[in-house]
């Protein structure tokens, strides 16, 4: 039977997310607040669930406006997909499908691999310096040595928090001749925002994604690609015409306009998360990690020695903390005040 299994596919290695339910959960870079009543009460009350018998708007008309009015674009520059992993899948598979390599960082989002490796591309690998932000000035070169047609890149960087500023990305973009596709799931968090999506109108090679999963609407799975108009019309040929069924549709609509009661929560990860560097920057050498300042709502841990993330992920699993382990690091998700403060008495008394 297994004569039937593409070998690509049979080579894969499956992503499995952790579905343990430890005491504390610091691995998935979740909002840990639940969604403000007032959201769910305007929600709810939006809600039509007579009309289930129908299939959902293809054009997003409702969905489309109100993520338009939040990020200061026009409808016709969006699409939006079932969170942002179809729509990397989408991008892949629409711009590279006839052939082509694409340039992915390393470290940086591990389904960008995921979704290339599935599609066939040609994957050009760039690795990043330890601890510093993307060097343009090298991956440019790395585009046209290799004549990659599609670059892709979280901005702030996730696994590791950094940031590029928004300067070097526009000049990046505007000397190479590949599609520009950079991921600013974080972007709300930083403490200094270094948004494209403003510039996307005016140039014809940069995509911009976007989530509501970090902002506090992870199980809603909702995403967004914002460019041009040419290119956003091109994912609209290739994406499933019916991708976001109703329910997601209304929530996501009536939750961006009741942001405001979002950005509360979205200000205290943003708090937790400069603590949590504070708390933890003067264990670096006790534990034997480095720690730079972070720009998203997590922050990672780079360790000098091998095995020890390894031995503090299980430390902290036996005391019911989870956090996310990848070779010699650890990244670890803003959570409340109360769930920070277990986080940090755990690790005073690791060894």
């Amino acid at each position: 039977m297994n004569n039937y299994i593409p070998k690509r596919v049979g080579e894969m290695k499956e992503y499995v997310p952790d579905t343990s339910c430890p005491k504390i959960k610091l691995d998935a870079n979740e909002s840990p607040y639940e969604t403000p009543e007032s959201v769910l009460k305007a929600i709810n009350n939006a809600l039509d669930f007579k009309a289930l018998n129908r299939y959902p708007d293809p054009d997003m008309k409702e969905l489309l406006a109100s993520y338009g009015r939040y990020v200061g674009v026009t409808p016709d520059r969006l699409v939006a997909g079932d969170g942002s992993d179809e729509l990397i899948a989408l991008i892949i598979n629409t711009f590279l499908c006839d052939g082509g390599k694409i340039l992915i960082c390393d470290p940086d989002f591990s389904m960008y691999t995921f979704y290339s490796e599935f599609s066939g591309c040609d994957i050009v690998k760039y690795s990043k310096p330890d601890g510093e932000p993307i060097d343009f000035s090298a991956i440019t070169g790395l585009i046209e040595r290799e004549n990659v047609r599609l670059v892709i890149f979280s901005n702030p960087c996730n696994p590791t928090g950094e940031i590029n500023v928004k300067e070097e990305i526009l000049s990046f973009a505007d000397k190479v001749n590949a599609i520009v596709v950079c991921d600013e799931a974080y972007m709300e968090f930083a403490p200094v925002p270094q948004s494209v999506i403003m510039e996307t109108e005016q140039r014809d090679n940069l995509v911009v994604l976007k989530t509501v999963s970090k902002i506090g609407l992870a199980g809603l799975r909702c995403g967004f690609a914002i460019s041009n108009k040419a290119l956003i019309a091109a994912l609209k040929k290739t994406k499933s015409p019916y991708n976001l069924n109703s329910v997601t549709q209304k929530a996501v609509a009536v939750a961006m306009d009741n942001y405001e009661y979002i950005a509360a929560n979205v200000e205290k990860i943003k708090a937790v998360t400069a603590q949590m560097y504070t708390e933890l920057k003067p264990l670096e050498e006790k534990l034997g990690f480095k720690i730079n300042r972070s720009n998203a709502n997590f922050v990672f841990l780079r360790f000098t020695k091998d095995g020890e993330a390894k031995r503090l992920h299980s430390f902290l699993k036996e005391n019911g903390i989870s956090v996310r382990i990848a070779a010699n690091t650890l990244r670890i998700t803003a959570g409340t005040n109360e769930e920070a403060a277990e986080l940090y008495k755990a690790l005073r008394n690791y060894r």
